[in-house]
């Protein structure tokens, strides 16, 4: 079930973005980053009227686990205009997040805000240069859809980081089931993980009010959470 965006009144077409199947992914990707570098500008007023509940699950879940350190260092994926970053600062004084961000435009607006001790323009991937064992926690949220994050980029996260750290990934649920990459590959990767000993999985859940259609009609989230061993 996909979210009518012009129901609720979007100044951009975000569920075009996010769409289940991608035809040509290298040039969707490239036609993506254009669409979040043109609409950067109103990526923060269309959440809050998209009804976003997936960022409070994430940082809510973040600061659970890093409350007693708030000096931990924290890698935000995908971080977009840090809006996780935002809500993480008003649970508690963090003082070392980083930010992960392809896009230049939503990176200048993050930048704005003065959220991140540091941004890096890039994408993340298997094998992508990062130096392993450096983060205590890496936190995503939406990036998991289609024509977006591989599933192998599960292992790149684990080996970023430190051991003992935690990986705090929100999804929308049925995503799981309807994305060919996430449906075939995503499961077995994170399984793979667990079998050899490198994480282990602290919380594997759904949760409602992902998004909110106008109607408060939810529509379900999943929330991963895994330990570094």
């Amino acid at each position: 079930m996909e979210l009518d965006m012009a129901a609720t009144k979007t100044a951009a077409p975000w569920n075009e973005v996010a769409k289940p199947t991608v035809i040509d992914e290298k040039q969707d990707s490239a036609e993506r980053l254009d669409f979040y570098n043109s609409n950067a500008a109103v990526y923060d007023s269309d959440m809050k009227v998209y009804g976003y509940g997936g960022l409070d699950i994430v940082a809510e879940t973040t600061h659970d686990l890093f409350k007693e350190r708030l000096d931990s260092r924290i890698l935000d994926v995908g971080s977009g205009t840090g809006l996780i970053a935002e809500k993480l600062l008003a649970l508690g004084q963090y003082t070392n997040l980083e930010g992960l961000e392809p896009s230049e435009g939503m990176n200048k607006i993050a930048e704005e805000k003065k959220l991140y001790t540091n941004i890096m323009q890039r994408f993340l991937y298997l094998d992508c240069g990062l130096e392993h064992n450096t983060y205590d926690g890496v936190v995503t949220c939406g990036t998991f859809v289609a024509g977006h994050m591989k599933s192998e980029v599960l292992v790149e996260i684990c080996n970023i980081l430190k051991p003992g750290g935690y990986f705090i990934m929100a999804m929308r649920d049925e995503y799981l089931e309807i994305v060919e990459e996430y449906k075939l590959h995503l499961r077995s990767t994170i399984n793979s993980l667990v079998k050899e000993g490198k994480w282990r999985t602290v919380r594997d859940e759904v949760f409602s009010n992902w998004v909110l259609h106008e109607n408060n009609q939810g529509v379900d989230g999943h929330l991963f959470v895994f330990q570094k061993c």
